[in-house]
């Protein structure tokens, strides 16, 4: 599932966990180094993640890659092997647009309707309020779910498209006023920049970010997707190989990805406020915007032009940028120390929903780490066990429901029932069924902030339960309703009873 909404929330209230951890003493670097490698091995098997890589640089090197696991091919885990980033595309992202806005060819303040004339949504006058900066700090009030993202089909102008299809999105908020993290905002910037350069995308991302950065190994189009080996997701608490996707908007979204050095070098562009080496990519001023939180998310972060602006390691004295992703079967995040003049990175080829803080806590920790602190324990969801617990014996209990039902149609008893007991038992197992199914189908997902596809996508096994309850309870009403009917004509006709197999009248129908 993508909720990036939700785990946005669970990020944040993770940052505020490890903010509140004793600090350390400040070590050495290559003793900090050496820490992080332990610590990040220890994670790697608390979280039964098959395959890590991670680095640590400052503004000039990579001071430090490790490479753990195998990937989805039973392969060794490489500085080559190819990761999906997930949401770490948003801040490349934005540095894309920055180096459109430093070249003069689009304005922060400027309205969307200005680069895409064709973009509404369900209210007109909110999207023509929108401006670039609000898509860039998640305030143009468009929700999460929209059904623009995440799709894997063929499109012949796939950011069109997905544009055209937000016509009917209703806003969740007036722009400019509150914020709102919705992957929407970040496909619209994507075509965005299709519209102003006259190219793909890919194409203008690769010539403008990533080969000034030596970022050749990065996955931003389905040729170089097709060479991802799976991810990996969570079945029951144990990680299992999923296939990894790839949507054709989502290299401006959350379909990016390469190798640990690629986003190794991302970083470090960003802790030199916009250099790496000899090749300058934005102004100092653009970087230090792009990096300061302007959108409130809660009371120690905010948002920026495609950076997180956190404070939880102030009391080590560094503030903290950072971004985290996730796509299918991948979770990446890449924190800036920039009082440290240090980063890390860390690619982790496992993602599910309710694992996303135990993920997030490894990079975080790391990063707390790095700035010379103690990191404390995530633990897990608390609501993963409950849930698949009571989803399991729901789905049974229905399946047992179902099938006994299926026997007495078969295999009819006698029955001195009324008709009005009938008719009252089976109005009762006709609502119980499409209750259940409803509720797994919609309430359940609703509540999760997702639809039925995401939950599957990014919690496959508590959304293949949900799938067999609203089966199961479907089919339990049709079954139970053709049982009723059956039973109401048998009266009604006057059908004689069995004594052999009759049954108790408070029984009948049960």
């Amino acid at each position: 599932m993508r909720p990036h909404a939700c785990r946005a929330a669970l990020l944040a209230a993770l940052l505020t966990l490890c903010g509140t951890a004793a600090p350390a003493s400040a070590a050495p670097r290559e003793d900090t180094g050496r820490e992080v490698d332990r610590y990040l091995r220890e994670r790697m098997a608390e979280t039964e993640t098959p395959g890590m890589a991670y680095a640590i640089v400052d503004r000039e090197r990579i001071e430090r890659v490790g490479t753990r696991g195998h990937d989805g091919r039973g392969k060794p885990v490489t500085n080559r092997t190819p990761f999906l980033w997930g949401s770490v595309a948003k801040p490349v992202a934005a540095t894309a647009v920055m180096g459109l806005v430093e070249d003069g060819r689009v304005a922060l303040d400027r309205s969307v309707r200005s680069y895409l004339p064709g973009f509404t949504l369900a209210d007109r006058e909110a999207a023509a309020d929108i401006t670039v900066r609000h898509l860039l700090t998640h305030t143009s009030g468009i929700p999460e779910r929209t059904g623009a993202t995440d799709r894997f089909d063929r499109h012949e102008d796939p950011y069109g498209e997905a544009v055209d299809d937000l016509a009917s999105v209703t806003p969740a908020a007036e722009p400019g006023t509150r914020h709102l993290y919705s992957s929407a905002n970040y496909l619209l910037l994507g075509a965005l920049v299709e519209a102003v350069t006259g190219r793909s995308y890919a194409d203008h991302l690769k010539t403008a970010v990533l080969d000034p950065l030596r970022m050749d190994g990065t996955v931003a189009t389905p040729a170089r997707a097709a060479r991802l080996p799976d991810g990996h997701s969570y079945l029951y608490g144990r990680p299992v190989a999923v296939p990894a996707r790839f949507d054709r908007t989502g290299p401006s979204y959350g379909y990016l990805g390469g190798d640990v050095e690629d986003l190794a070098h991302f970083a470090m562009a960003h802790l030199a406020e916009g250099r790496l080496g000899k090749s300058r990519l934005l102004r100092p001023d653009s970087v230090r915007a792009m990096h300061h939180g302007t959108a409130r998310v809660h009371d120690s972060a905010a948002y920026g032009l495609g950076w997180r602006d956190d404070d939880a390691n102030a009391d080590l004295g560094t503030r903290t940028v950072w971004h985290g992703g996730a796509a299918p079967g991948y979770h990446a995040a890449v924190v800036l120390l920039p009082d440290t003049g240090r980063a890390l990175v860390v690619l982790q080829n496992i993602y599910g929903y309710f694992q996303d803080s135990a993920l997030a806590a490894t990079a975080l920790g790391a990063a707390r780490i790095l700035a010379g602190g103690t990191p404390e324990d995530a633990g897990e969801d608390p609501a993963y066990k409950p849930l698949l617990a009571v989803g399991t014996t729901v789905a049974v209990a229905v399946a047992a429901a179902t099938g006994w039902t299926l026997f007495r149609l078969l295999r009819p008893a006698g029955t001195s029932a009324s008709r009005r007991r009938v008719a009252l038992t089976t109005a009762v197992w006709v609502l119980l069924g499409a209750g259940l199914a409803h509720g797994a189908w919609f309430a359940v997902p609703d509540l999760l902030g997702a639809g039925p596809d995401l939950v599957r996508l990014y919690a496959p096994d508590l959304g293949w339960l949900l799938v067999a309850v609203a089966v199961g309870g479907s089919a339990l009403a049709v079954v139970r309703l053709v049982q009723g009917l059956t039973l109401l004509r048998r009266a009604r006709d006057g059908a004689p009873s069995s004594p052999a197999r009759s049954v108790p009248a408070d029984t009948e129908g049960v």
